[in-house]
């Protein structure tokens, strides 16, 4: 993952403010126990350490080092230290609500949970609900849809399938920069 981080970093750079780009992850991600920084933890990571995983504000970071176009992130990962299938949680036994990150650029994240809550399935569609949800919309819209649309549905929708299929809240999160913070709503996921 971080050689694949770097190589969007050298292509972001070489495209001189034009690049759009977009990137999905769906995983595992932990708060570190002390600072509650959150983590995207890879599958070759185990979930002892936070620290071994990819920090997500290097990530945002490293997406928003040179101008771009737009930047657009897909985050289907919990930081609460909460897992799907609970591997993470028995690893570390205790919730933690992550810290916010200061994003940069021209940088829209969509997040599949808030705070201390877990990103949970759908398990007969074999996805976490909000990458269903999200690949769902983005299926039946043809991309026609705005950013704002976009994530009004999808904090609507994945909070009550997730309380009408898991029992629990999920309630997905839209964090923009504030350079963007007038223009992003009517981004349009086609453009």
């Amino acid at each position: 993952m971080n050689q694949a981080i770097s190589k969007m970093n050298l292509i972001i750079k070489n495209t001189k403010g034009m690049a759009d780009v977009f990137v999905y992850y769906a995983g595992h991600g932990l708060p570190d126990e002390i600072n509650k920084e959150p983590y995207l933890m890879p599958v070759d990571v185990n979930g002892k350490n936070a620290t071994d995983g990819i920090k997500l504000q290097y990530l945002y970071n490293k997406l928003t080092e040179s101008p771009s176009n737009r930047v657009t992130a897909f985050i289907d990962a919990c930081f609460s230290g909460g897992a799907r299938n609970q591997g993470l949680v028995a690893a570390r036994g205790v919730k933690i609500e992550p810290k916010g990150n200061n994003l940069n650029g021209n940088l829209v994240s969509f997040t599949s949970s808030s705070n201390n809550q877990s990103s949970l399935p759908l398990k007969n569609e074999e996805h976490g609900i909000f990458t269903y949800y999200l690949l769902k919309k983005l299926k039946d819209s043809k991309g026609e849809i705005n950013y704002d649309e976009l994530s009004q549905y999808l904090e609507e929708v994945v909070s009550l399938q997730s309380v009408l299929k898991n029992d629990k809240e999920q309630r997905p999160k839209t964090n923009i920069s504030y350079k963007i913070s007038s223009e992003w709503k009517t981004w349009k996921i086609n453009e």
